[in-house]
This record gives C-alpha cells, sequence and structure tokens, in this order.
C-alpha cells in the first residue's frame, strides 16, 4: 500500500517568548513556515502565553488549518516536573504559573516547553546534522548555552544545564563583593557599562560614553582604544569559559548566537584569544539563524512530537 504525504495535512505552532518581542508561527509537516509574526511580549508571562494562544489560533483559522502539537521557548529554567520557569529575570510573572498547563489549555493540543537557548541549538543541529556534539551559546542581555550530545539535546538532570552565564571568573565586580561571573563582563549590559568606565576613566574614544554594542565593536574593529579595552576584556573572559567548558563537554565546535556573540567582531576578538592559549582550540563560529533560532528550534521539536503520534496513530489503524 502507497501513502500520498500532504505537508498541509497537519500543522505545528511554534514561538519563541523573549522578554519584549514574540515570535510566533505555523508551520506545515515539512517544517515550512506558512505563518509568522512578531509580537509585543506585555507586562508578563501570563499576558504573553494568552497572546501566543490567540495569535495561534487566528493564523490557524486564517489558514484554515488544525494543529496537532506545538512547542513553546521561554526565557529561564523550565523545570518539567513542576511546569515552572526559573530565573527568567527579564520577564516576571512565571512565579505559581504551570507553563505547559496552561498553554495546553489555552491551545488545546499537545504543547513542549523548553528554554530558548535548547531550542536555538536544536536549530544549529537541524543545518548540520553530521556534528552531534556541538554547543550553541546565545550571549545577550543574558547569555545561556544549549548542549547537543551524541545528536540529542542535553538538559541535566532538572533541566538547568547550560546556565553559563553564572561561570564564576577570577575576582570580584568593582561595585559588589559578589563573585565575578561571565555574565558581569560578557553580556550586552556589562559590555556597555565598561565602555561607559572606560571612557570615564581617561581611555580615548570618538564615541559617546552611552554607544551600544555594535557601535563599540565596530569602533574598536578600527582601533579606539576605550572600545578596544573593552572588546578585549569580554573576548578573555568568553575564551576563559570556553576552555572549561571544553574541559567538560569537549564539543567539536560551538556557535555563538545573540546581539554580542553573532557579532563577526566578537567572534573574531575570542578565536584570537583562544589561539593565543591552546594550538588547536575548538572552532567558534556566528550563527546564521539569527533572532529566529529558537522559533526554528521549537518548529523542528513540535514537528517531532507531531511526527511520532501521526505513526503511532497509523500503525494503530492498520491493526
Amino acid at each position: 500500500m502507497l501513502y500520498e504525504f500532504v505537508p498541509e495535512a497537519g500543522f505545528v505552532v511554534a514561538a519563541d517568548i523573549g522578554a519584549t518581542k514574540i515570535i510566533v508561527g505555523v508551520a506545515n509537516l515539512l517544517g515550512t513556515v506558512v505563518a509568522e509574526r512578531e509580537l509585543e511580549t506585555g507586562p508578563n508571562a501570563e499576558t504573553a502565553l494568552n497572546r501566543v494562544a490567540e495569535t495561534a489560533h487566528q493564523m490557524l483559522s486564517e489558514i484554515g488549518g488544525q494543529a496537532g502539537s506545538a512547542c513553546i521557548g521561554v526565557p529561564g529554567i523550565y523545570r518539567p516536573h513542576s511546569d515552572g520557569v526559573e530565573q527568567a529575570l527579564n520577564l516576571p510573572g512565571f512565579e505559581g504559573l504551570q507553563v505547559r498547563a496552561k498553554l495546553e489549555e489555552l491551545l488545546d493540543m499537545e504543547v513542549r516547553v523548553d528554554n530558548d537557548v535548547n531550542l536555538a541549538a536544536l536549530a544549529e543541529a537541524d543545518l548540520d546534522i553530521d556534528q552531534t556534539n556541538f554547543a550553541a551559546i546565545s550571549i545577550g542581555t543574558g547569555i545561556g548555552m544549549g548542549i547537543i550530545a551524541g545528536g540529542e539535546l542535553y538538559r541535566g538532570g532538572t533541566g538547568a544545564a547550560g546556565e553559563v552565564g553564572s561561570l564564576e571568573l577570577h575576582g570580584s565586580p568593582a561595585d559588589s563583593n559578589a563573585p565575578l561571573i561571565l555574565e558581569d563582563v560578557s553580556s550586552a549590559p556589562a559590555i556597555r557599562k565598561q565602555f561607559g568606565q572606560a571612557a570615564e576613566s581617561g581611555y580615548p574614544t570618538e564615541l559617546h560614553g552611552s554607544a551600544d554594542v555594535p557601535e563599540i565593536f565596530d569602533a574598536a574593529a578600527q582601533g579606539d582604544p576605550a572600545a578596544v579595552h573593552v572588546l578585549e576584556n569580554a573576548a578573555s573572559a568568553m575564551a576563559t569559559a570556553v576552555m572549561q567548558l571544553c574541559l567538560i563537554i569537549d564539543p567539536e565546535r560551538i556557535v555563538f548566537g545573540g546581539g554580542v556573540g553573532a557579532n563577526q567582531v566578537f567572534v573574531e576578538a575570542v578565536n584570537a584569544e583562544l589561539y593565543r592559549r591552546h594550538s588547536q582550540p575548538v572552532e567558534i563560529s556566528a550563527s546564521t539563524l539569527g533572532r529566529r533560532a529558537t522559533f526554528l528550534g521549537a518548529v523542528s521539536w513540535a514537528l517531532d512530537e507531531l511526527h511520532e503520534s501521526l505513526v503511532t496513530d497509523t500503525l494503530g489503524s492498520q491493526r
């Protein structure tokens, strides 16, 4: 018996909930995105979940389709056992909110929930199926990592694997007695803060002290002393973290994403620091997926769930 594959026989819903923006869309059985929208996140997590569901229903109605599964990326640590999100510092309202249960109620379908960087790692894995051991590190407002080990996403025992932004470095922040962590040096807010401090302390610069990260990195590439100083600090801290990670998970390559990580000037600076310290360092490259990485990873995982259910239903109907 032969079966004809019809891509529009089923659809999936995918979304990436960020601190200020949401990407939500619908894809067919081939993974082709047939509808996609960007929304304001809103003031809290519950508002964000409601907006995802409302928009998904609107898109499915417009295309005349029905979705069989959904996957939603969230900031912070998703704990499957409690169905809760922790440490989503830039989006309030997750406390006491059972995320998967709420979404399944709103969407009326099976829903998978995962950390946004984990899903970005899945999207990167889909681009290069031959490499089965690598890491995707998102460097922006915060720093997080998704780990692919043996071709599978590694979440750890409680879902908290990859919180690399909290890796401790030597020293303490200038304005605190707390341990110095990676996010204190290499995140976007830290880079902006350090640049302002460098300008105030007398490092020559053509930029205003409130310059944003792309401007700082562009100036560093042109030799601006203050910008070079900040870039070197951020790249050195990231190189230290990468070398520690390599001792633990031994990735074949690492992909940098996010507003800081995907910047080629930053990638080249980290690679240069790694080569200065090691004759054969791990390969670092910038993500080519941009802001849609988490969304595309959510599409991929939702499709896996739908394909599994379709196979199970088909085999069951033949018995």
